[in-house]
C-alpha cells in the first residue's frame, strides 16, 4: 500500500509574526468568502519516487486532503487534474472527485477543473461530455499548444485558431470558466477578446516581476481584466520568483499580488496557488518533468518547496496574515481571498 502525505502540520508553521489584533483580523477574513483558482488539494505519496509515482498513476485513486481542508478557511477550491491526453481517463477522474467530495460535508466545495482542452481534439462535442461531468473550468491549451490555439512553450504562438474561437463560444454557452494560465501570449488576448463572459489566468504571475515565459506580460493581464476577469497568483516551486531574490517565498508570491493589483486594479486579482498535500517539487523529478529555463537564469535552482505557501491549507491564511500586516484594507484582502473569484464563478457558472 501506497503511504500518502500528510495534509495537516507536515511542515512547522510559517512564522508571520503577527500580533493579537492581526491575527483577530485574519480569522474575520478567514471566515468570509475565500477561493482557490487552481489547486491540487490531493495527497501525494510519500515519500514520493519514480516507483510510488508509477504505482500511484497505476492505481489511478486521489486522496482528498480533507482534514486540511476543513481548517484552510477555504469555501471553494478549482480543484485541477494533472495533464492528461485521455479523455475517458478524464471523465473516470472527474468521477472520482465527485465521489470524493461525498465523503466531507463540512469542507470547501471542490469545482473540477481541467489544465487545458487537449483531451478533445478537434471534436467540440468533448466540451459538454466534460461539463457534464462536473468540470467547471478548463484551459483552453498547455504549453506546447494544441488545435484550439497556441501555448506558453512554443517559440512563435500563431494564435487563437477558428476551432478555437468556437471553443470558447461553447464555454461560454455551457458555463464553463475559459482558463488562460498555460496560453500563449497571442492566443491569450484573442481569447479574451472572443469571450462574451470573463476569463481568468488561473494560476500564474507577472513577467514584469520575473521574466519568464510561465509568467505573463502586461498586456495579457490588462486583456484579462478588461473582460472583468481575475488572475490568480501561483505559488508552485520555482515559478513566481523575484528577480534579484535568491528565495521563493510567501513575499515573493505577494510582490506578484502587489504588482497587478497595481497594474490592472485589486477587483481583478486572486490566489492560485497550486499546490499539492506533499512534495511538490519531489513530484517533478518523481514525474520526470522539468520546469521551463528561465532565459538569464537557466542556474537557478529549484526551491525545495514555497515557504508559506506550500500548501492548499496554509496558503490563504498567510496570504492574508501578509496583506493584513502590510497594511492592506479589509476590504481589498476579502476581493483578493476570495471576493473577486467569486464574482467572476458567480457570472459565469450556470
Amino acid at each position: 500500500m501506497i503511504p500518502y502525505a500528510a495534509d495537516i502540520d507536515r511542515l512547522p508553521p510559517y512564522p508571520l509574526d503577527l500580533d493579537d489584533g492581526q491575527r483577530e483580523r485574519v480569522d474575520r477574513l478567514l471566515s468570509g468568502v475565500v477561493v482557490s483558482l487552481h489547486d491540487h488539494p490531493v495527497r501525494l505519496p510519500d515519500p514520493i519516487t519514480p516507483e510510488s509515482w508509477a504505482e500511484h498513476t497505476r492505481v489511478g485513486t486521489e486522496h482528498i486532503g480533507h482534514a486540511g481542508l476543513n481548517g484552510s478557511g477555504l469555501t471553494i477550491v478549482l480543484a485541477s487534474s494533472l495533464v492528461e491526453p485521455d479523455q475517458d481517463r478524464l471523465l473516470r477522474w472527474a468521477d472520482q472527485m465527485r465521489a470524493g467530495l461525498a465523503v466531507s460535508a463540512t469542507g470547501p466545495r471542490l469545482l473540477p477543473a481541467l489544465e487545458d482542452l487537449g483531451s478533445i481534439g478537434t471534436d467540440l462535442d468533448g466540451i459538454p461530455a466534460l461539463y457534464a461531468a462536473g468540470i467547471r473550468s478548463s484551459g483552453l491549451a498547455y504549453n506546447a499548444g494544441n488545435p484550439l490555439g497556441g501555448g506558453l512553450g512554443q517559440p512563435v504562438d500563431e494564435g487563437l485558431t477558428p476551432l478555437g474561437r468556437q471553443a470558447v463560444g461553447v464555454m461560454n454557452q455551457l458555463g464553463m470558466l475559459v482558463d488562460l494560465a498555460h496560453v500563449g501570449d497571442r492566443t491569450s488576448i484573442e481569447a479574451a477578446a472572443a469571450s462574451s463572459e470573463p476569463v481568468v489566468i488561473s494560476h500564474a504571475g507577472a513577467r514584469a516581476r520575473w521574466p519568464s515565459p510561465r509568467m505573463k506580460p502586461d498586456d495579457v493581464l490588462r486583456a484579462v481584466a478588461a473582460t472583468s476577469g481575475v488572475i490568480g497568483v501561483e505559488a508552485a516551486p520555482g515559478s513566481t520568483r523575484v528577480e534579484g531574490r535568491p528565495e521563493h517565498d510567501l513575499d515573493a508570491v505577494m510582490a506578484h499580488v502587489e504588482y497587478i493589483a497595481e497594474l490592472v486594479g485589486v477587483d481583478h486579482v486572486g490566489l492560485g496557488p497550486d499546490t499539492f498535500f506533499g512534495d511538490h517539487a519531489g513530484l517533478y523529478a518523481a514525474a520526470g518533468w522539468a520546469p521551463q529555463p528561465v532565459p538569464g537564469h537557466e542556474g537557478v535552482p529549484l526551491p525545495d518547496h514555497v515557504a508559506g505557501m506550500e500548501n492548499p491549507a496554509e496558503a490563504p491564511r498567510n496570504a492574508a496574515g501578509w496583506l493584513v500586516r502590510r497594511g492592506w484594507a479589509d476590504a481589498d484582502i476579502a476581493k483578493i481571498l476570495g471576493g473577486n473569484a467569486e464574482r467572476v464563478l458567480g457570472t459565469v457558472l450556470r
